[in-house]
């Protein structure tokens, strides 16, 4: 495997798991790392044997990634990235021409496949909720609409 195909495994396996702009910056500090790692005498072979499966890395990311509240900065004298905290409240969202929109809640990502299913399985049951509301409806509605609509002919309009 060469360091081209790595960072592509590791960007397809965050892919929609986390922002666009965390992936970019895993795949700067992975790209970065096996450059520095091969300038100090070390192969490509080497370091990404070292570095083992990126899916492996990815998944390991994506669970410690603690939502969108976790930014990575990169430090101008030593070139690491700096983990810093910063809670995300209520609605946010980043676009990106790439991948388009990437839509959360706090920690909640809507993009996610268990967002997309939260949000498919809501509006099911606000539809079951709205259908069953005018079928106990219907019934009242009906004969209040006769009724106002016998009565408006038999005393017609009196004014």
């Amino acid at each position: 495997m060469t360091r081209q195909e790595f960072l592509e495994e590791l960007r397809i396996a965050l892919q929609g798991e986390i922002s666009q702009s965390r992936i970019n910056e895993h795949l700067r500090y992975y790209d970065n790392y096996i450059m520095e790692e091969s300038r100090k005498g070390k192969t490509e072979q080497q370091v990404l044997e070292e570095l083992g499966n990126p899916r492996l890395i990815a998944k390991t990311l994506i669970d410690t990634a603690d939502g969108y509240g976790t930014e990575y900065r990169e430090s101008a004298y030593t070139g690491d990235f700096r983990e810093s905290r910063q809670e995300a409240k209520g609605f946010q969202a980043d676009y990106s021409r790439e991948h388009g929109w990437d839509i959360r809640y706090g920690k909640f990502r809507f993009n996610s496949w268990y967002g997309k299913l939260i949000l498919i399985l809501a509006a099911i049951l606000i539809i079951v909720l709205v259908a069953q509301l005018v079928a106990f409806l219907l019934p009242i509605v009906i004969p209040i609409v006769l009724i106002l609509m016998i009565l408006s002919l038999v005393f017609g309009n009196r004014r």
